[in-house]
């Protein structure tokens, strides 16, 4: 059934998935979670402090400010420096 579904079947949320994975990934979304729903977490929630404390501090020692990595991992730049002591 999922493969007669077009894109213009879909909503706005929908159609921003699509662009993000392709229709034929969404459509298997569709055959495995249709119905269902799905709770998809951030990559922060994911990630150990340590490991990220340990990132951002290989990344200070490349020279990055902290501005920058805040920027680039959408945290605060106290966060940065916080993450940085441990």
């Amino acid at each position: 059934m999922s493969d007669l579904v077009l894109l213009s079947h879909l909503n706005e949320e929908q159609q921003a998935v699509v662009e993000i994975i392709g229709m034929d990934n969404y459509r298997a979304l569709m055959d495995v979670y249709g119905g269902d729903r799905i709770w998809i977490p951030k990559a922060r929630s994911l990630i150990p402090t340590p490991e990220l404390a340990d990132y951002i501090r290989r990344r200070k020692q490349k020279g990055d400010n902290n501005e920058q990595i805040a920027r680039d991992l959408e945290i605060t730049v106290s966060d940065v420096r916080k993450l940085s002591t441990k």
